[in-house]
């Protein structure tokens, strides 16, 4: 059970009490561009089948402290090869916050939180983030907290770029 928390985020385990604002969250179309929004009986299904569930590392429920809200999803969760091997030392992380706490810094600290979070307590070698390339707010976030641009494709009609920040305290691999 993983819980941190900031200045203005707690971040903790889904709770069957989030599941309304999850299914709000998750049908806002310009929340979830590019992709489509789901019937609300598909978004229960999966809150109940992918978030309920405790994970060794996962993204985290979000919750706004001042209101004691919760408001999407955040955290790191682990790195695959191009054969879906996850690839030790290394993760990625991902940051879905609700519209309406857009251009707050929010994403940005909980961003803070996880790469502290993965390199202390997990030792992790690098963490990476993979962005649609018109996702400008996400590629902000990722920039300020030090993530640098390491390559740009084409795949699913989608342009996207993936930006990987590096443990400062960790020997590179062989």
């Amino acid at each position: 059970m993983v819980r941190l928390e900031t200045e203005r985020l707690i971040l903790r385990d889904h709770e069957l009490s989030d599941l309304a604002a999850f299914c709000e969250i998750e049908s806002d179309p310009l929340y979830r561009w590019p992709q489509v929004v789901h019937a609300e009986s598909e978004l229960q299904r999966s809150f109940r089948q992918a978030w309920l569930p405790l994970k060794t590392m996962g993204l985290l429920a979000t919750v706004f402290r001042p209101t004691n809200m919760y408001i999407g999803r955040c955290g790191l969760y682990p790195r695959r090869d191009d054969s879906g091997e996850v690839v030790p030392s290394e993760a990625e992380i991902a940051f879905y916050i609700a519209r309406p706490y857009w251009n707050r810094g929010l994403a940005t600290e909980a961003a803070c939180a996880f790469v502290k979070y993965g390199f202390d307590e997990l030792g992790l070698r690098s963490i990476k983030a993979g962005i649609n390339a018109a996702n400008a707010g996400s590629i902000r976030v990722v920039e300020k907290v030090g993530f640098a641009l390491v390559r740009s494709g084409e795949g699913g009609g989608n342009r996207w770029h993936e930006f990987e920040i590096r443990n400062p305290n960790r020997i590179p691999a062989a």
